[in-house]
């Protein structure tokens, strides 16, 4: 091997990854004596680019096999920084979404059904293989059923009905694997923000039917969430950075010849229907680009207390599903032709269930002859997880006002030993 390519192998094992880098390791070692200088530098990098890899909290390898659990209801970007985190540890991640009736026995019913939190956990990039979990608590026998070696969860760690770490079977099994939880999000946060809509009269003469009761505005609005909970749900924003932008996206652009699909939208809570035609535009093309509106947008256009998610918590989520290329952020409502220029769009496509003004947005593509409607499979709406959400106000009041508290008190009271991967 002459100098040149050396130099070449030099050069390049910056951005290999694992394999690729001890590749280069062996290569070093094997490096004739006149070209020491050369097989010194080139292990030095090898060494520092292999230890700046990601590890678990044991300091340990990947693992070739990892099971993660989760309820997933609601799903937002915390749980699909969860379940990076988690990729990362491991070769084959396999996802386990607990079950509807266990989920009530442990800390009452869910929002979503069993088929919605799969199909929300199913379309995670990150995802390689999804389970149905009967039990609220993973046991060593599920897992050993599933040919996974270690569990992963986060640093919240959870206890047992009897005050006991649920986890502990695996921590003396050494068959654990820890990652930071991510804050500024959770599920009670966006519980609670739903509860808070809900005050403002934005259901007012709305008549939910629950069980054969009807549910009212003046009934919904005589409770009260818990004063400290409120202010900890305004006051608690996702505090994203580059970094994390970056660890979400593809980092990818349409190749030559690829043919550019185009989708926009609020995309507020993801649900099973946002899947959906998420998937079916992608069939449509090479290459998808989703565009999302700003929040002053949205409230523009729906009224009342929308967007939930803030724009940020909306690119994350969306950048999390695989259907997703790319994003653009904070795209005009009318799609118009700087915007079909500058992206090369060749197929504007619109869900049969998305909300529209009277001003028609896809104008300009249905003159153009590249726009196309999908008709959605699941016709579900953030609407229609709203009036859940309303119908069972009381039992989702309680429950909130309970594990906000807790959720407070975790953050606080946290030593965070546990770095992000």
């Amino acid at each position: 091997m002459d100098q040149n390519n050396l130099h070449t192998l030099f050069f390049i094992d910056h951005i290999l990854k694992n394999e690729q880098a001890q590749k280069i390791q062996q290569l070093a070692k094997e490096y004739s004596a006149e070209n020491a200088h050369i097989r010194d530098m080139a292990k030095e990098q090898a060494d520092l680019f292999l230890s700046q890899l990601p590890i678990s909290s044991y300091g340990e390898e990947k693992v070739k096999r990892l099971y993660f659990d989760g309820c997933f209801d609601l799903m937002h970007s915390g749980h699909f920084n969860a379940l990076r985190q988690a990729k990362e540890l491991c070769e084959t991640l396999v996802v386990g979404v607990i079950k509807s009736d266990a989920i009530a026995k442990a800390k009452g019913p869910p929002i979503m059904t069993d088929e919605e939190r799969l199909a929300l956990a199913s379309a995670c990039k990150w995802v390689d293989e999804v389970v149905i979990q009967e039990t609220y608590d993973p046991t060593i026998e599920q897992i050993d059923r599933h040919s996974c070696s270690h569990v992963a969860h986060g640093d919240d760690l959870v206890q047992t009905a009897d005050g006991k770490d649920a986890y502990q079977p695996f921590k003396d099994a050494k068959r654990m694997k820890i990652f930071k939880r991510t804050e500024g999000i959770s599920t009670t946060d966006i519980v609670g923000r739903m509860l808070l809509m809900t005050k403002e009269g934005m259901w007012e003469e709305k008549k939910v039917f629950q069980q054969q009761t009807i549910v009212e505005a003046s009934n919904i609005n005589s409770l009260e969430i818990d004063q400290a909970s409120i202010e900890q749900t305004l006051n608690n924003k996702i505090l994203n950075t580059t970094r994390r932008i970056m660890q979400f996206s593809n980092n990818k652009k349409p190749k030559s010849g690829d043919k550019i699909v185009y989708i926009d939208g609020s995309f507020d809570i993801l649900h099973q229907g946002h899947v959906d035609v998420l998937r079916q535009a992608k069939e449509m093309g090479d290459f998808l680009y989703v565009g999302v509106y700003d929040n002053e947008t949205i409230n523009k256009v729906k009224g009342k207390n929308y967007p939930i998610l803030n724009l940020q918590e909306r690119v994350l989520n969306l950048l999390a599903i695989k259907y997703v290329d790319e994003v653009i952020m904070g795209v005009p409502y009318k799609v118009n032709e700087q915007l079909i220029k500058n992206f090369k769009i060749d197929l504007v496509v619109e869900g049969s269930c998305s909300s529209k003004t009277s001003e028609d947005p896809y104008e300009l593509p249905i003159k153009l002859g590249i726009y196309q409607q999908i008709q959605a499979v699941h016709k579900q709406t953030t609407d229609e997880l709203i009036e859940r959400i309303v119908g069972n106000r009381l039992r989702f009041l309680e429950k909130y006002n309970s594990r906000k508290k807790k959720e407070i008190n975790f953050f606080e009271n946290h030593d965070y030993k546990v770095e992000e991967i």
